[in-house]
């Protein structure tokens, strides 16, 4: 039960670098301000780093709770949404080093993207986890 209490006071900081990162660099390089793109490749790549511990101990939290009927689709979607942002965010990291090819860009913006609604989606699914089903404090 450690763990799956952990797990959302950890959460915040590498969704914050990686939904920040994702925006400034977005901006900066739609708006031509080099030092805000450079920020937020940082903060994507820092994001990605402490969101891998994170989800080890999202991992080992799932393990340590029983799952219910009634939270099931919402954990196994958190779930999904949790691994699909590791996976699109380390093809971010291997993609940027091909942005200077036209499709390499091209490719590097739509992990980037996807990666953002995978965050997000993430995120909202494991905020009801916490807010309606009450998890991992159960009623």
């Amino acid at each position: 039960m450690f763990f799956a209490k952990l797990h959302p006071l950890l959460v915040h900081f590498p969704v914050g670098l990686l939904v920040s990162g994702v925006l400034f660099e977005l901006y900066g390089n739609l708006r031509g301000e080099n030092s805000v793109a450079q920020a937020g490749a940082f903060n994507v790549r820092f994001g990605f780093w402490c969101s891998l511990p994170v989800a080890v101990v999202g991992f080992l939290g799932v393990m340590s709770i029983e799952a219910k009927d009634e939270f099931k689709p919402f954990l196994s979607r958190h779930i999904l949404f949790a691994f699909s942002t590791v996976f699109l965010f380390l093809g971010v990291m291997l993609l940027s080093r091909f942005c200077d090819r036209t499709w390499g860009k091209m490719v590097y913006y739509f992990f980037l993207m996807a990666g953002l609604l995978a965050v997000l989606g993430a995120g909202y699914y494991g905020g009801e986890l916490v807010h309606r089903f009450n998890l991992p404090v159960g009623p």
